[in-house]
């Protein structure tokens, strides 16, 4: 009797569990967070990539932004571009162990092209390339779609239309929308964002606002922390898709209070709220004040690219974590799901002044006990200067550099790193910044 009833719950689940297999191949929206196909839960921690400008394999450039430990690379693509190149763009991110998520720069502020970028994803031969790594790639359907004049009926019939037409093609790996106002409206994903989760069939939906949010634009950096907090309540599906430390022209040569974007704030909130988010841009832009990388390689990150990469508390380095279906190409033992590991206990600040021509501050804090370790490198990762090497309490610290190497040299002129290491209970932690010397 017990076997009959176990035929007929198989016989019975089994189409079940067939369409769901169908509609969820690979990553998949639950509630407001993503989940890979073993239902590990993944908080996106990456940079854009702009491939299609430049190296359209992205290879050259993935094994650099490799070494953050991102999880993902936004790749920045056009409908022109080749299918065989996406493929290669796209298998390329997978062996680097990254999320490959695809969007189209097409219709940036024109949302009569909405159309356009739809219909390059259903196309029959794009489809194949999707579904053949249906398991790790997102699609972002059209980056920044629409100006400031789209309604918010337009936004969501628009969007309606765009996601049934991608299912009814084949298409089941999760779409990223973006906000309208090239990407910065958040109030549209906030107030259609829901509606267009039901209107999916699939409902494997997330929203992307570009916080492109200066103080020229009316944002304050409250505005940053009040506009997650509403999301997290309403339980969207929300990352921050794009952000920079300024917003405004390729002529721009100066960061002002009015230009400047509060980028710290946007990677803490993100980390606090379990929001994914993604750097604009790891090189190639018109304005380098939006590059991360000077000349496109780890080694060149600098000022706001070192911080968001490397050594902020909340960096991509610091909170990013691969899933282990892409990392070890099987899901965790068990199905534990990977939680972000907790920012250091201490801070390095950014020494000042700088750049500097005689002595500079570094200033620490260390919220524990600890063994620390100051020390100054140059950019080839040789040793200057060591200025602290001891036991400290719990507390905040200053130490001046007078730019003098340990045999009591004066050093040349340059970038040099201040590395903050600290050891407590056999764990060591460490955090960098770039300092410029000036003679």
């Amino acid at each position: 009797m017990k076997n009959r009833h176990l035929v007929f719950m198989i016989i019975f689940i089994l189409p079940f569990a067939t369409n769901y297999s169908q509609s969820r191949p690979g990553f998949f929206v639950s509630g407001r967070f993503l989940y890979d196909s073993c239902g590990e839960k993944v908080i996106l921690r990456g940079v854009a990539n702009p491939n299609i400008w430049f190296e359209k394999d992205g290879l050259d450039r993935y094994e650099e932004i490799e070494q953050t430990g991102a999880n993902v690379v936004r790749i920045v693509w056009e409908t022109s571009g080749k299918t065989e190149q996406l493929d290669e763009a796209i298998q390329n991110c997978i062996d680097m162990e990254m999320i490959p998520m695809v969007e189209l720069h097409d219709a940036t502020g024109d949302w009569s092209l909405l159309q356009k970028c739809v219909d390059y994803w259903s196309s029959e031969e794009i489809v194949d390339i999707l579904n053949l790594h249906e398991e790790y790639v997102l699609v972002n359907i059209a980056n920044e779609c629409g100006d400031y004049y789209v309604t918010n009926s337009q936004f969501r019939f628009g969007y309606e239309a765009a996601i049934n037409q991608l299912r009814e093609a084949g298409i089941h790996v999760p779409l990223i929308i973006d906000g309208t106002d090239w990407g910065k409206n958040i109030n549209i994903l906030q107030s259609e964002g829901p509606g267009l989760i039901e209107a999916d069939p699939d409902h494997n939906l997330l929203f992307s606002i570009h916080m492109w949010w200066p103080k020229m634009y009316g944002y304050t950096e409250n505005s940053i922390v009040t506009e997650i907090a509403q999301s997290v309540q309403m339980q969207l599906p929300l990352i921050v898709g794009e952000f920079s430390q300024m917003h405004g022209s390729c002529d721009d040569t100066e960061i002002t209070e009015n230009n400047s974007i509060a980028y710290h704030t946007i990677i803490k909130q993100c980390y606090l709220n379990e929001i994914g988010y993604i750097a604009w841009s790891w090189f190639g832009n018109c304005n380098p004040l939006w590059d991360m990388s000077s000349d496109g390689t780890f080694e060149m990150l600098y000022d706001w690219g070192l911080e968001v990469a490397v050594t902020d508390t909340f960096s991509i380095a610091n909170t990013s974590i691969r899933p282990s279906s892409i990392e070890n190409g099987q899901c965790n033992p068990g199905g534990v799901r990977t939680e972000p590991r907790q920012p250091a206990s201490f801070t390095l600040s950014q020494n000042f002044p700088n750049p500097f021509n005689a002595t500079t501050d570094i200033q620490y804090t260390l919220t524990e006990r600890g063994y620390v370790s100051l020390s100054i490198y140059d950019a080839t990762g040789s040793l200057i200067r060591t200025l602290v090497n001891e036991e400290k309490q719990a507390g905040a610290f200053s130490v001046k550099w007078n730019g003098k190497n340990n045999a009591g040299e004066e050093v040349a002129s340059g970038a040099y790193i201040s590395q903050l290491t600290v050891e407590r209970q056999r764990q060591r932690e460490t955090e960098s910044k770039k300092m410029i010397f000036l003679k």
